[in-house]
Formats: structure tokens, C-alpha cells, sequence
């Protein structure tokens, strides 16, 4: 019998109980902009078909325990990843995100069980740990929740707007294989904005006319200028030093293959690419291209419902 949690109902005194909940939030890819969001350019990205699930359980005890499940796949890439599958770092923002849940509830000690299961790259640049955060609230309260499906324009500090396109990109997606610690990135590139201002504002200039160009060619359906704008994007941020020889060296193999363009997505230093292809046979073959060039690549499409929660 599942566990109560006594919830008061807007304008009412009686209470609700509360089954068991499976959330499930996708992760995302980056079009443009990546690092120029931190300094005022908007990026453009989109919501892709790899998830993280949560199951919440409400139990009679206080506190929050979580037991997560990530594929041997992704846990094999370096014992780093194992490190921090099993840290405190990876397992804390989680258990933060549960208990801010149960506060804003009025539930700060009711007891919950979640089951993390995350089928995203860990550290890839793909939005794993947003992803299984807005799981673990939509879960938990059924009732909040951040991560938008489809494809969106976002502006900082909290501009969000989504994209309506007819038909998007055919995308495939390659994992380097290494992965990156975003905080540290995005901080490197933070501090050379303020020791090299004269380059940087005609990076975010670029930046900027980038997203725009790429919007415009989501709206009219230009896969090739689509692409064109990607591989700049990547020009881009090579040039303010976060990527890294095996990024470069796939988005290279992707373009010679037949790819339309491709670029990094994420913060960098490792993590994926993602390519834009004509068609599904060229898709095929630079598959085949990048997996002999080292990477894993994925066949993904969009997303277009966002975070979805479920009673069990």
C-alpha cells in the first residue's frame, strides 16, 4: 500500500494520497551559443530522445534516499566517469533538489525513495544532470518542472522562448568518449573574457549573429545554411580555447563524410558533436566515419514533449 503524504488542495481541508511517481526529462543538444549565454548572446537548443527517469516513492521515514542506474556503456568510457558516478559531487545536487521539492511543498519531512535511472552521457554535454534534476522534481511534486521539449531560444538571466519549426534537422550525435567538468570551463572562459575584452566582443558579436541565422534556418527548414552556422559556431569556440584535438578531429571526419555542418555541443573539453545530415543514407555513412575515427555515434531525434510525469 503506497505511503500518504498529506498534501492540503489549493482552496480546500482535505488531503490527497500520494502513489508512487515515474518522471521522465530529456536531454539536449546545443545548436549555437554554448559559453557567449554567460556573457549576453542567446543560444539555441533542443531537446533530444535520450531521458532520464525517476521513480519517487513517499515512505514513512524522513529524508531522502536515491539509488541510481546509469548503463555500463557510459560508465566504461574512463574511470573518471566511475568516480563520479559514485561521488558525493554527482549524488548531492539530486538529493538538494529532492529536499527543495519537499519544502516548497510543505512536506520538508516527509521521506522519499528515488530510483535514478539515466540512459544520458554523464559529462558529455548533453544536459544529464539538468535533466535528472527536473526528473527528480516533476517526480517528487508532479506539479513543477524546467526542461522544455522541442527546440527553444534562451537568453540570460531568464529568457526562454520556445521555436516552432515544420521539420527539423536530421542529427547524429558522437560521444568523444572524454569527459569535462562544465563549472571549470565555463569559469577558464569567464576569466579570459575579462583579459582579452577587445576579442571577446567580436566574439559575442559573431555569437549572436549566429543564433539569429540559426533560427531563421530552423524556421524556413535551410539544413545547409543550418549547417554552415554550426561549424562556425564550432570556429567560434575553438577560438576561445574550449574544445579539444579529438572534438575537432570528429567534426572534421563528420564534414569530409558529407555532413552539412557539425560542431561541439556543451561546454567543451571533451564530451560530443553533433552533425547535421542531408539525408538518412549520409547519415549512415558518417556514422560509419566517425566510429572508425574513435567516437560512438548515436541516431537522435527531437523531443518535443519535454519532462512527463506519471502515477505508477
Amino acid at each position: 500500500m503506497p505511503q500518504q503524504l498529506s498534501r492540503s488542495e489549493p482552496g480546500s481541508t482535505k488531503t490527497r494520497e500520494a502513489f508512487p511517481v515515474r518522471a521522465r526529462a530529456p536531454g539536449k543538444i546545443i545548436l549555437s551559443g554554448e559559453h557567449f549565454v554567460v556573457l549576453g548572446a542567446p543560444a539555441v537548443a533542443m531537446a533530444i530522445d535520450f531521458y532520464s527517469e525517476v521513480e519517487a516513492r513517499p515512505n514513512d521515514k524522513s529524508g531522502v534516499r536515491i539509488g541510481v542506474d546509469v548503463p555500463l556503456r557510459f560508465l566504461a568510457k574512463s574511470d573518471r566517469a566511475s568516480r563520479v558516478i559514485d561521488s558525493k559531487s554527482f549524488l548531492e545536487p539530486l538529493r538538494i533538489a529532492a529536499e527543495a521539492t519537499l519544502d516548497r511543498i510543505d512536506r520538508p519531512t516527509q521521506g522519499v525513495d528515488l530510483n535514478v535511472d539515466c540512459e544520458i552521457p554523464i559529462a558529455a554535454g548533453l544536459g544529464s544532470s539538468a535533466s535528472t534534476t527536473v526528473a527528480i522534481i516533476s517526480a517528487v511534486s508532479k506539479s513543477l518542472g524546467g526542461i522544455y521539449g522541442g527546440t527553444i531560444r534562451f537568453k540570460r538571466p531568464s529568457s526562454v522562448r520556445p521555436v516552432k519549426i515544420q521539420n527539423g534537422p536530421l542529427l547524429l550525435l558522437c560521444d568523444t568518449g572524454i569527459h569535462h567538468e562544465t563549472k571549470t570551463l565555463v569559469g577558464s572562459v569567464v576569466k579570459k573574457s575579462k583579459t582579452e575584452k577587445g576579442h571577446f566582443r567580436d566574439h559575442l558579436a559573431q555569437a549572436r549573429e549566429i543564433s539569429r541565422g540559426v533560427l531563421k534556418a530552423l524556421k524556413t527548414g535551410d539544413m545547409e545554411d543550418l549547417g554552415s552556422l554550426m561549424s562556425l559556431n564550432h570556429e567560434l569556440l575553438q577560438r576561445i580555447g574550449v574544445s579539444h584535438p579529438k572534438l575537432d578531429r570528429l567534426v572534421t571526419a563528420a564534414k569530409r563524410a558529407g555532413a552539412l555542418g557539425a560542431k561541439l555541443t556543451g561546454a567543451g573539453g571533451g564530451g560530443c558533436i553533433v552533425a547535421v545530415c542531408s539525408n538518412t543514407k549520409s547519415r549512415e555513412k558518417i556514422a560509419r566515419t566517425l566510429r572508425r575515427d574513435g567516437g560512438t555515434p548515436y541516431r537522435i531525434s527531437r523531443d518535443l514533449h519535454g519532462v512527463d510525469a506519471q502515477f505508477t
